[in-house]
């Protein structure tokens, strides 16, 4: 599994510099950003300070795509592999993760590294809302701002 020390510090630095959005902070909606040669394609709250729902991201530079899933995993354990299922309309993407404990925020996380983007974008590219299943927990993601941030993410990210 990739040591996720590293990648998080610049994710954390890549959200912290976000420009603020017209959206209020309690709802959750899709993102993109980009900063350099990484960008960020994320599920969650405006507030920075939050971890998102999902982040997907891309190191141009490094030629890596990683997958954070920021949720309690009901049925699995820190340390344990864990399958991330993401559908959305009729298409579906599996992927190999690792379920880990965030040490400065106690937060619980999936990590699935090399990801292959396109299979993935095109589950995001669905009409209506996409599904994440880890273990026994469940979350849905709605649609709000889906499209332009994955064309955005999609336009920015060099990894094939």
């Amino acid at each position: 599994m990739i040591r996720t020390a590293p990648y998080l510090l610049v994710l954390a630095a890549l959200f912290a510099s976000a420009p603020a959005q017209s959206a209020s902070e309690g709802s959750l909606i899709w993102t993109e950003r980009t900063d350099g040669g990484s960008v960020s394609l994320a599920y969650g709250s405006l507030d920075t300070a939050q971890n998102p729902l999902f982040l997907l991201s891309c190191f141009n530079e490094m030629d890596i795509v990683v997958l954070n899933i920021f949720s309690v995993i009901e049925g699995t354990r820190p340390g344990q592999p864990v399958t991330i299922e993401i559908s959305g309309g009729s298409e579906k993407a599996t992927l190999k993760a690792q379920s880990e404990i965030d040490r400065k925020s106690a937060s619980m996380f999936a990590e699935a590294g090399e990801v292959e983007v396109e299979p993935l974008l095109t589950v995001l590219r669905a009409d209506g809302p996409v599904t994440l299943k880890m273990g026994f927990t469940t979350k849905t993601m709605s649609d709000a701002g889906r499209e332009q941030a994955v064309d955005q993410f999609r336009k920015d990210c060099r990894v094939s």
